[in-house]
């Protein structure tokens, strides 16, 4: 049966599971196989932090000290700082460096100047209208990354050298802690107090798209303001407002370098911004998926997709948000997801074998073909998260009509290129032949 609302708390479990296993694959790549450096790691460590404790703080159990540290915070804090945050001021968050409020929105970059023995990064965190510059430092503790210390503006938690030391907040700095920020560092601090949206704006990179942005494609041929990535031109055709394309072969994804037919701006807006493209999409391999977000190569990109997947008694369909990104040093880009299967214990169905489910799920796919669907790929700030619409039909205790999913956020404070959207396919395709027909395509600042 339809499930309205997703469980607040198998959100939080899905939640804890990807952070936990993003700060392994760290900890195995920096200790033992030299295949991620240790700055990836000491970034992946913080960031699953951050992502574990927004979760917590929907439950009303962020980190927070003066109490003991929850479980699933262990696992990325060293003992010692586990010690002084239980032992700090009550109810001080070190993650917003403040009593009072969470974290809204924050930007993580490794420090200019570092220290021997660890790697220090800076977050400019956002709470209340407020923002802090936050540091962390990370050191390799028996082949995996851990925080040994938090500090800002007049407090600290954690190990200084090779003292324990902890200072209250609102106590002295300890001296050669935090490097203050200079004069630019200081500027844009200043700016994003003041509500101004310059750091947004930057991450677009080149010169702005004016918003809105809409295209119906109307006539014969896409616009000149369109380029075509790895163009296939028997594979699409623009006829009646409509891009008819299809996908053979499998594996053609924004991930594969080479994926034809990708569709992409020249440029790219600034700002807050929802991006949707609208369609129909038949599923007759049960491997297909349209693309939709920032794109600038297949080691550089941000997007939702919408996908049909086929495992255990047949087609489920699933809403994914992933990032890719270069990081420096290293071979590989790095990539986070969070994957919603809207089938199975998901928003829609609560398994797709059971009962009468199976022909419920397979009937939803086919009305993609016939009432449509639409994927959106919105920012806000350094955040981003995608959104499903689509028109289910009647079934069991649920009415029909419109229905939303959205995922969680991911985070990125780096340019990720133009706007882009794609009908892909997954491997397991092999040589069945998927098809789509996209009908908009639109770029709007979100409602204020």
């Amino acid at each position: 049966m339809i499930r309205r609302l997703t469980s607040r708390m198998n959100s939080l479990i899905r939640a804890l599971a990807v952070a936990v296993l993003l700060a392994t694959v760290s900890a195995v790549g920096a200790g033992a196989q030299n295949q991620v450096s240790d700055e990836i790691a000491a970034r992946s460590v913080i960031l699953s932090l951050f992502t574990i404790s927004s979760m917590m703080e929907q439950q009303g159990a962020g980190l927070k000290g003066g109490g003991p540290v929850m479980t699933s915070f262990r696992a990325f804090l060293a003992p010692e700082l586990i010690e002084a945050i239980a032992s700090g001021e009550a109810g001080f968050r070190p993650l917003a460096g403040t009593r009072e409020g969470s974290v809204d929105d924050y930007e993580l970059r490794k420090a200019e100047k570092q220290s021997a023995g660890e790697i220090i990064f800076e977050a400019a965190v956002e709470s209340q209208g407020k923002v802090r510059l936050i540091s962390f430092s990370v050191v390799q503790s028996k082949g995996r990354p851990l925080i040994t210390r938090i500090w800002g503006d007049g407090w600290s938690f954690g190990r200084v050298g090779a003292d324990a030391a902890q200072a209250a907040p609102g106590g002295t700095m300890q001296a050669g802690l935090k490097q203050p920020p200079d004069k630019e560092q200081q500027q844009a601090l200043a700016a994003a107090d003041e509500g101004a949206t310059a750091a947004s704006a930057s991450l677009a990179g080149a010169a702005g798209l004016s918003l809105p942005f809409q295209d119906a494609f109307d006539g014969t041929a896409l616009g000149p303001q369109w380029t075509v990535v790895g163009e296939a031109p028997d594979k699409f055709v623009v006829e009646g407002g409509v891009i008819y394309t299809i996908a053979t072969g499998g594996d053609d994804s924004f991930r594969k370098e080479g994926s034809e037919n990708i569709f992409r701006l020249g440029a790219a807006p600034e700002g807050d911004f929802d991006m949707t493209l609208t369609g129909r999409l038949e599923a007759k391999t049960g491997r297909e998926g349209v693309w939709v977000g920032l794109y600038e190569d297949a080691t550089s990109f941000v997007a939702g997709t919408l996908h049909v997947y086929t495992s255990g008694c047949g087609p489920y369909l699933s809403l994914r948000i992933v990032n890719r990104q270069p990081v420096t040093n290293a071979e590989k880009s790095l990539t986070s997801e969070f994957d919603d299967n809207l089938f199975d214990k998901g928003p829609i169905l609560s398994d797709y074998c059971s009962g009468g489910n199976r022909k419920i799920g397979d009937t939803i796919l086919s009305g993609i073909n016939q009432r449509g669907f639409s994927v959106t790929l919105s920012r806000r700030g350094f955040r981003y998260f995608a959104t499903a619409e689509l028109d289910l039909p009647e079934f069991g205790d649920y009415p029909g009509g419109k229905f939303t999913a959205t995922t969680r956020n991911v985070a990125r404070t780096t340019a990720a290129g133009a706007p882009a959207f794609m009908l892909g396919q997954l491997q397991k395709a092999g040589e069945g032949e998927s098809v789509a027909q996209f009908d908009g395509f639109s770029i709007s600042a979100p409602p204020r």
